[in-house]
């Protein structure tokens, strides 16, 4: 029999066979002089199994601020998750999985979060569907907006060298309002979002850019965005394809979208990433114009359930025992929390759960996106109906969770 492949961690000198495992088993070729990911890999948190010296899974994390309701937090980003097809069903995903969340929880880090390729696997890891990813596609058929829309700030076109001196800093500041948007680092920036590789376009142009001014010389919202030629008549067609866009009021967001919707020749506009309730809808005369395609965002993952529940705000008051089975045994156990918009604690209590749940479910409302009588009507999970709605109303949150970026 042979022997069972080694875990541990990556290094520089295995940093090679770790990316050529990873592009491999996500359908890539592996081109070192293009890798955007080596800059941000954190050695320390990356691991993978070897088999006989050749590298057949891969995990890395991210340490990430990433917002929750009323509170920015610590969050292990979990990331690149990747195990080679001849090596499935070994178990290596879950031994990979169980070094990962022991990692997160002593680096303090109280939750974990992911995008997950494939959406039937992480919830038996306790992750939970915490915030919905939309498309949204706009047939440019002369949109009008609303009669109650604001009048549209005007838009500036600007180059990249402009971008990277305005747009971190008001992408900073909208973060922390919006649960489920992270810190973006310096290496992030220049690695992730400004870069612009050719082989990466998938035949669009480079990344365009424009921007609302405010007065004191900085930005109050921003679109990055690219188009692409397509079949037409007899007169020349493009798609756009919209990649971020963010705005900090009412007419910046109707002054951005309608710039966007108003480009001579575009056919089609796709904004990827966005949530599900965008402004776009309330802006639009006839909303049934942008067409929706809803799937799964982000996963979370609760690690040291009382330092989570008291680290984030909630809108209304909840007093109950939240009974929470964890399959991975990291962080079951019956939990007392007092929780009101003043604060919150919670303890572990012998008392009777008046809500009993997986660890997965419990993920899933963290970031705001109430949830627990609709998942009680499935069975799911279990409690009493005053409870259940009492938690629903102080587990939500305005404005709904929301991760524009995969990682």
């Amino acid at each position: 029999m042979a022997p069972r492949p080694e875990l541990r961690q990556v290094d520089e000198a295995s940093y090679d066979g770790f990316a050529r495992n990873l592009d491999r088993t996500f359908g890539f070729d592996y081109n070192p002089d293009e890798d955007t990911f080596r800059p941000l890999i954190e050695f320390e948190r990356a691991f993978a199994h070897f088999d006989q010296g050749t590298v057949v899974s891969t995990l890395g994390a991210f340490s990430l601020e990433m917002t929750v309701p009323g509170a920015v937090l610590p969050c292990g980003g979990t990331t690149v998750v990747a195990v080679a097809p001849t090596h499935r069903r070994r178990g290596l995903l879950t031994e990979l999985m169980t070094t990962h969340l022991a990692e997160v929880r002593d680096r303090g880090e109280s939750f974990a979060a992911l995008w997950a390729s494939e959406s039937e696997i992480y919830g038996r890891y306790g992750y939970g569907r915490a915030t919905k990813s939309a498309d949204i596609t706009i047939k440019r058929q002369a949109p009008t907006l609303s009669r109650h829309a604001p009048e549209p700030l005007p838009v500036r076109m600007i180059d990249p060298e402009e971008a990277k001196e305005k747009v971190p800093t008001f992408h900073d500041r909208f973060r922390t309002g919006q649960p489920g948007m992270f810190k973006r680092s310096e290496p992030w920036w220049e690695h992730r979002t400004f870069s612009d590789l050719p082989s990466r376009r998938s035949g669009y142009t480079a990344a365009r850019w424009a921007v609302v001014d405010d007065r004191d010389g900085g930005i109050q919202g921003y679109a990055r965005y690219r188009t692409k030629g397509v079949p037409g008549d007899s007169h020349p067609a493009s798609e756009m394809v919209v990649w971020e866009l963010f705005a900090s009021s009412p007419e910046a967001w109707a002054g951005l979208w309608w710039y966007l919707l108003n480009h001579d020749l575009v056919v089609e506009v796709t904004a990827r990433l966005r949530p599900s309730e965008d402004p776009i809808f309330d802006l639009l005369a006839g909303p049934r114009r942008a067409q929706l395609k809803v799937t799964d965002g982000l996963w979370v993952r609760l690690i040291d359930i009382p330092e989570a529940l008291e680290a984030r705000s909630y809108q209304s008051e909840f007093h109950g025992v939240i009974e929470v089975h964890d399959p991975m045994g990291l962080s079951g156990g019956s939990y007392e929390l007092e929780a009101s918009p003043e604060g919150a604690q919670c303890r572990s209590t012998d008392k009777d759960g008046d809500i009993i749940l997986d660890i997965e479910d419990l993920g899933s409302i963290y970031l705001g996106q109430p949830g627990l009588r609709r998942m009680a009507r499935v069975g799911r999970l279990s409690g009493d109906e005053k409870s259940l709605e009492a938690a629903d109303l102080a587990f939500g949150w305005s404005p709904q969770p929301w991760c524009p970026e995969v990682f």
